[in-house]
């Protein structure tokens, strides 16, 4: 019973962090403009709490002598923080001062940043080895026939085990496995609930119930659990309170939580959290848009929603973006005319994002036979319907309108060769995501060019400036600009602020001529209301069009934007510090011209730095005839829980592996695991985009299948301890799982430097390719699972107490992945590509296959036993 409610706990933990990530994510995303610079500063902030959490509690765990009660209470406290943080990050413009419709800098951004994510990730870190404790201490509980051991007050009990061994001699034989594989259990089972919250999220949550509703629910259920544990350690708990304390005084923990389980279950079925989301989102929308009134509000799965009104005019912003405004007659009808005149005669149109506001029903003017619309989310549209103007409605209701939900590049790629089109116009937001840059790269663009007919015109934009090109401009619009070259034979461009660019392979189509489209605009005998054919001269004044072309076509710099090497989005960072007043966008600009030596020397000259002073200080011999972990048995005793935390940590002085720079090479390899898992998950969800689509519920699969991965690895590699745990010497258990260490660094290396070349022959659309794909995304998770369990053991083993052991092993972990998070999704793959990116990777993991098998070749001790 007790290791059924404990691990439904861990199970909750994980779980519930999943969703919190997800929850503040999008919050920080509203906030901050978000791209992937403040993704990655999200996800850099979040593991470092966590690793700084699972440090803090490796110092103090021997602090507390009922480790159970601070479990218990770390999860009550967990509960109760996310909320209040969810408060300030809507708040947070207010509290820095920021004014409505300004980005916010570098600095601060990483300031508050830390500050609103740091707290929720650190006692997420911070409970772990708590978990690990308990997880141990009930086993050991039951392992010794029900004597009670997680009392700091029981003292001695002078009773043997079932085994008939005392518990002093299980130390030496063969508990430092058991004891690892338990710590590997906690990690496997926190794995599972993050994969449960991911999809239970995903699927149901994120589409039925706001932010608060969310919370409130996942409460109760985590009181509900907690509720049970409690009752499950009532007697040992009240063991510990004064003798003079009546029962009804040591029973107000069970009426605590029978209390705030209560509560929360009330809450779940009240108005009250319906309140504090309305409040809160009026906040928030407060900062972002003061003098707009708030319509209304909405999360779908791909997005946040709102929607503003001002006199008669609607806005709509998507995850705190304004991204259009209807009815909004006058700019699209120039819009749509400037589009639609570059051909001859457009009859078969596809629209991909925004149409509304007047673009569709300005297009249906010409002599258009079909009008294919590709928006991503139907709740947008849903949640839009009500406010859209009576023209708007007859535009989407037209017989020749055919809408569709789906992705844009996974419709252009189901459509090759079902349906040929004259006029493809790309009206989605500017490459400032990895998702949205998806949009304007050279495969794309090839994928258009193939289901364009021979005179077929392809239109799409970037935001740019009226009368000046800069260098941060001009690399980010003349990107687009080089990367359409490679394809189009004729490319032209519109000035202004947002620049408009037309690409045709055909002679003579794609013009600039204003008597040419005049003529084109007078033939299809077109009447609106909001647009004549003089406005060409005010849309395609000629001494602008020459400069823009001069601009961007005297630039031998340009880079061409691709799906290896995304690098749009990342001038659009550039251009982003830039206009924010930051500092760092030279700094940006010489990582962009940097080779892979840059990042790749650094790493040669620390392993060869390291390899030189293990050799130097190396040779660690245990004194002659003393066996590692041999400890003073000769009374049969149990001993108490901090006389036995105090006896694993005097065991390690007997350890021929108590060398303290061989456990930091090991903690040094899972960071490198760390730091590696989470790089080839953002390659592969990247590489699975671009080649599919942005499928929110495929995604979600490919990061359920990641933690899947993750926990079957650490199941196994588990198993494989336990296994191992008695029939082995410790010494020979030690070498063995150091070697297998080795071998999985060194697999890890391989199969990054491989990958490429299997993303690749996955490349084709077909549903093999897509299931080999996801498979890739399993086996990454394997390697990465393999790990944690084993440098656990091997720690554990070289004399580390249980919570230390753990919060090292989980602080490292996460001190990898935060810089995963940081360096590979913003910098490693725009500026190097997939390729590059796998190099660096491959180089790190070849790194600590040298640095572990060095380290432990210089280890010495007495002969391995044979079994």
């Amino acid at each position: 019973m007790g290791y059924t409610l404990v691990f439904l706990c861990i199970a909750a933990i994980g779980c519930y962090a999943t969703v919190a990530q997800v929850l503040l994510i999008r919050e920080f995303l509203n906030i901050f403009y978000g791209n992937e610079l403040c993704l990655g500063i999200f996800w850099g902030a979040w593991f470092f709490g966590i690793a700084v959490g699972a440090f803090l509690s490796t110092k103090i765990e021997r602090l507390f002598r009922q480790v159970s009660v601070v479990f218990v209470v770390l999860l009550c406290v967990m509960c109760f923080v996310l909320p209040v943080q969810i408060v300030f990050v809507r708040d947070v413009r207010n509290i820095l001062g920021v004014r409505a419709g300004e980005y916010i800098s570098l600095i601060p951004l990483l300031a508050t940043s830390f500050g609103l994510i740091f707290p929720f990730s650190f006692i997420i870190g911070f409970i772990f080895p708590f978990s690990s404790l308990v997880v141990w201490r009930i086993a050991r509980r039951q392992h010794e026939g029900g004597v009670d051991f997680s009392s700091g007050n029981s003292g001695r009990a002078r009773k043997e085990s079932k085994t008939g061994i005392p518990y002093p001699n299980e130390i030496q034989n063969g508990s430092a496995g058991y004891t690892a594989a338990n710590i590997g259990i906690v990690y496997i089972v926190e794995s599972l609930g993050s994969l449960v919250g991911g999809l239970l999220f995903s699927f149901y949550m994120v589409s039925k119930f706001h932010p608060f509703k969310t919370i409130v629910f996942l409460n109760a259920g985590i009181f509900f659990f907690l509720t049970g544990l409690v009752f499950f350690f009532r007697n040992e708990w009240q063991a510990s309170f004064p003798e003079r304390k009546s029962r009804k005084a040591k029973r107000i923990p069970e009426y605590v939580f029978l209390g705030l389980l209560l509560t929360m279950v009330i809450a779940s079925f009240s108005a009250a959290t319906d309140r504090l989301e309305t409040f809160s989102q009026k906040m928030r929308w407060t900062a972002l848009n003061p003098h707009i009134e708030l319509v209304a509000s909405a999360e779908s799965k791909y997005q946040h929603i709102d929607i503003g009104r001002q006199a008669e005019q609607y806005s709509i912003y998507l995850n705190g973006h304004y991204a259009s405004s209807f009815p909004n007659e006058y700019e699209y009808a120039q819009i749509a005319h400037l589009v639609m005149t570059q051909h001859l005669s457009p009859r078969n149109v596809l629209l991909i994002g925004n149409g509304l506001g007047g673009l569709i029903s300005e297009m249906l003017l010409y002599p258009v036979e079909s009008l294919d619309y590709v928006e991503l989310d139907q709740k947008l549209m849903d949640i839009t319907g009500k406010y859209l103007s009576s023209a708007d409605r007859r535009a989407l209701a037209d017989k020749r309108v055919t809408l569709f939900h789906q992705d844009g590049r996974y419709y252009i790629k189901n459509i090759r060769g079902k349906k040929q089109y004259d006029v493809i116009l790309v009206n989605v937001p500017d490459p400032s995501t990895a998702f949205l840059n998806r949009f304007y790269t050279f495969e794309f663009f090839k994928e258009i060019e193939a289901v364009l007919n021979p005179d077929g015109v392809l239109a799409t934009s970037v935001s740019s400036a009226v009368t000046y090109i800069g260098k941060e401009v001009g690399s980010y619009t003349g990107s687009l600009y080089h990367t359409l070259h490679k394809i189009f034979r004729h490319v032209l461009v519109t000035p202004g602020q947002t620049n408009y660019y037309f690409a045709s392979n055909a002679d003579g189509i794609v013009s600039f001529d204003i008597a040419t489209l005049m003529k084109r605009y007078r033939e299809c005998h077109i009447k609106s209301d909001y647009f004549n054919e003089y406005l060409f001269y005010t849309l395609l004044q000629p001494e602008q069009v020459s400069f823009i072309e001069q601009q961007l076509g005297k630039r031998k710099d340009l880079l061409v934007n691709t799906d290896k090497r995304p690098v749009t989005y990342f001038l659009n960072l550039v251009l982003w510090d830039s206009l924010t007043g930051g500092r760092l966008h030279g700094i940006f600009y010489r990582l962009q011209n940097t080779g892979l030596l840059v990042f790749l020397i650094p790493v040669f000259i620390a392993v060869a730095g390291r390899v030189i002073y293990t050799f130097m200080h190396g040779n660690f011999k245990l004194p002659k005839g003393e066996m590692p972990h041999s400890v003073p048995h000769d009374n049969k005793v149990i001993l108490s829980d901090s006389e036995e935390s105090d006896l694993m940590r005097q065991t390690k002085r007997h350890s021929p592996y108590h060398a303290g720079k061989f456990r930091t090479d090991c903690l040094v390899v899972l960071a490198i695991a760390g730091f590696t898992g989470l790089s080839l998950e953002i390659v592969l969800i990247y590489a699975f985009q671009n080649i599919y689509g942005y499928m929110y519920e495929r995604v979600g699969v490919i990061v359920a299948v990641f933690m899947v991965g993750l926990a079957l690895g650490g199941y196994v590699m588990n198993r494989l301890i336990r296994m191992s745990a008695y029939r082995l010497s410790e010494q020979s258990l030690n070498r063995k799982w150091i070697k297998i260490l080795a071998l999985f660094e060194l697999g890890a290396g391989l199969y990054a430097i491989i990958l490429p070349a299997i993303i690749q022959a996955c490349s084709s659309y077909s549903v093999t390719a897509g299931i080999g794909l996801v498979c890739l995304v399993g086996v990454t998770g394997i390697l990465t699972g393999f790990v944690f369990p084993l440098i656990n053991a091997i720690l554990i083993q070289s004399g580390k107490a249980i919570a230390v052991s753990a919060g090292a092993t989980n602080s490292a972990d996460h001190i990898g992945a935060f810089f995963g998070a940081l360096l590979a999704g913003v910098f490693f793959i725009p500026i190097f590509g997939v390729w590059g990116t796998c190099l660096i990777l491959s180089a790190l993991n070849i790194s600590g296959f040298v640095l572990i098998t060095i380290s432990a070749l210089c280890l010495k001790g007495e002969p391995d036993v044979k079994e």
